[in-house]
């Protein structure tokens, strides 16, 4: 019996099932991860202000946003498979670029690691959307987080630990690791591209026609702007927060291990799907919202005292958790089939335009004002937001 288990577990991973893909989206953000506090305080150490961190991450986001929009086109000139290809290529190489430790280098690599994160995420999504019914979103999206958010749990003390105990190229290094065990796992999948799986009605060619008819689709236009947001908080939790444990005197290892710390919240997704299911998506991101903005907003009236303020800090992620373990389900459970291509490769960007748009803002937030601002604001845009979940149709409850 324990025999024909096994071989079931096998056989299942194997196959393009749900623990399949929990092992991918697992691994696609160790790389990413374990590199999320690192490059930050590179960067504050090259750089020497907040404020031009924000700035660094500011002219980047623009790169990001151009090269989030050619993907479309590369999907319709050389199919999901050399989509995934090219990100993983691209990925290895911005590691050793990073390894270069010179500041053109920081800049080239980081620009090639926001386009192979978004050739590799958009690629394994339009496969997961491929391969998962639609009406199952609503109960894979937490499994996908759980197993996301233990990547992001682990990888950004690991990644301070390995520079500072090991050597300055030893994240770097993991990365490459990471990325060449999911490329190889991905080849032995043999996810295939034929072009009745794929939409056949509308190649991609120019994904920028593909604009107009994303954003007038309002629950489309929703589900981007939930997403924005919640990836918006997260990118300045991710930058500012290692920041603030330097320049307030905890040090890099207790940034890296808060940072670590609080993804594990995320990991808790799997026990919000009675709650979702029986509050509603609505309700949930509500509270989620909410809350997170009113706990943000009193980070920033206590960042005297470090410890306090770490604390409260622990508190909104918490409150977070909600937001993350309804995901991407908003949109997955609004776009139609037989566009699915060209509307993934629009909606994924929403991560390159909140670490385009947030950094600039804070960027201009930090010339006339103090870093517990960039708190306080975004605290008030998580509080907006939260008002505007009561546009989610009931329907997608």
């Amino acid at each position: 019996m324990q025999h024909h288990d096994t071989l079931g577990w096998i056989s299942a991973l194997s196959r393009p099932t749900v623990p399949t893909f929990s092992i991918l989206f697992t691994l696609e953000p160790l790389s990413r991860s374990v590199l999320i506090t690192v490059i930050p305080l590179m960067v504050f150490e090259r750089f020497g202000t907040v404020q031009n961190v924000s700035f660094f991450y500011f002219i980047l986001g623009i790169s990001g946003v151009f090269m989030s929009l050619a993907i479309p086109w590369l999907v319709s000139r050389i199919d999901r498979r050399g989509v995934f290809n090219v990100g993983a290529v691209s990925g290895v190489v911005a590691m050793i670029l990073f390894m270069q430790g010179e500041i053109w280098s920081l800049c080239a690599g980081m620009i090639l690691h926001l386009f192979a994160s978004s050739c590799i995420e958009v690629s394994l999504n339009l496969y997961m959307m491929r391969h998962i019914r639609r009406e199952n979103f609503s109960f894979f999206e937490p499994i996908r987080v759980f197993f996301l958010a233990f990547s992001w749990s682990v990888g950004p003390f690991l990644g301070v630990y390995l520079r500072n105990t090991i050597s300055f190229e030893a994240p770097f290094l993991f990365g490459v690791i990471t990325t060449l065990v999911l490329t190889a796992y991905f080849f032995y999948l043999r996810l295939t591209d034929n072009l009745d799986t794929v939409t056949t009605h509308h190649l991609i060619t120019n994904p920028l026609k593909y604009l107009p008819r994303f954003f007038c689709q309002p629950r489309l236009r929703l589900a981007y702007f939930l997403s924005f947001m919640r990836s918006g908080w997260w990118t300045m939790y991710f930058i500012y927060v290692p920041i603030y444990c330097v320049t307030s005197g905890l040090g890099e290892t207790f940034g890296g291990g808060l940072v670590s710390l609080v993804p594990a919240f995320v990991m808790t997704p799997p026990l919000w799907r009675r709650p979702i299911h029986s509050l509603g998506m609505r309700t949930i991101l509500f509270i989620g919202f909410f809350c997170t903005g009113v706990m943000t907003i009193v980070i920033s009236l206590f960042m005297d005292n470090p410890y306090l303020a770490i604390g409260i800090i622990i508190v909104a992620a918490f409150f977070a958790v909600p937001c993350d373990a309804v995901g991407n389900a908003p949109f997955y459970r609004s776009v139609h089939s037989y566009e699915r291509s060209e509307m993934t490769t629009v909606f994924v960007s929403y991560r390159s335009i909140a670490s385009l748009t947030l950094p600039g803002l804070y960027s201009g937030v930090l010339a006339i004002f103090q870093l517990p601002a960039v708190f306080a604001v975004t605290g008030m845009c998580m509080i907006g937001t939260s008002l505007v979940t009561r546009y989610i149709p009931k329907s997608m409850n």
